[in-house]
């Protein structure tokens, strides 16, 4: 218990001290990113210039023209396209001129390409329902399978588990459109997973916020697909 305390409190002096610190403490802005832990093999297995903008950007410490000007190599620093000051931030995701031109969409959209293809090799993986023995729940009753009991000898390892006939469709121009319970809105998810014979629809709605702004667009998202959902 007390080197717990003492954690604690070193932890809480620590973080403090990088608040007020404008490059040094970046990483204070990432507290409502997804923790993921690197393993050794995994960080030897990348590109050194990958490292070293992920390094330098979390701590920002690119070229940008605003570093630039201040440790004395530049005078302006101005961004070449909006003449807005061209900080990190800036030019990852807040000039107007960039986002005019599609260039958050193309970086979004490259994304989302990765996910739906992904998603769409797990549904050819997934488990169907045997009718041999049952599964229990927490909440003290049989195990509610769309609704209702079931019996299976399998344990559900996915979200997608329990029919064959899912369909994924994206928000892209190679991709399958929506179905059309979803066509009739103006709402537009990035990808549906949908199934006929369960008459189930799952959402996924991508989102490439800089760091900082995390939970705000996280909220943002949830409002916008809210009613949708319950319809």
């Amino acid at each position: 218990m007390v080197i717990n305390e003492i954690r604690l409190n070193e932890d809480s002096r620590r973080i403090q001290k990088a608040v007020q610190q404008p490059q040094q403490g970046q990483w204070t802005n990432w507290d409502n990113a997804l923790q993921k832990s690197l393993t050794w093999n995994e960080i030897w297995h990348m590109a050194p210039l990958r490292i070293s903008f992920l390094i330098r950007s979390v701590y920002d410490l690119l070229p940008s023209n605003a570093n630039l000007v201040r440790w004395g190599k530049k005078e302006d620093p101005t961004c070449p396209l909006c003449q807005g000051r061209q900080t990190t931030e800036h030019v990852l995701s807040s000039c107007r001129i960039a986002l005019s031109q599609g260039r958050y969409t193309w970086r979004h959209n490259r994304v989302l390409q990765e996910l739906a293809a992904v998603i769409s090799t797990a549904k050819g993986e997934t488990t169907l329902p045997n009718t041999n023995a049952l599964i229990f729940t927490t909440e003290g009753g049989a195990k509610s399978w769309h609704g209702r009991p079931v019996r299976t000898t399998n344990q559900i390892k996915c979200l997608l588990d329990g029919c064959d006939d899912w369909d994924v469709s994206a928000d892209l121009p190679e991709w399958d459109s929506h179905p059309s319970i979803i066509k009739e809105t103006r709402l537009r998810p990035d990808i549906m997973i949908h199934s006929d014979s369960t008459q189930q629809l799952i959402m996924v709605e991508l989102t490439v916020p800089y760091e900082n702004r995390m939970e705000e667009a996280h909220t943002y998202k949830r409002e916008k697909y809210m009613n949708l959902t319950k319809e």
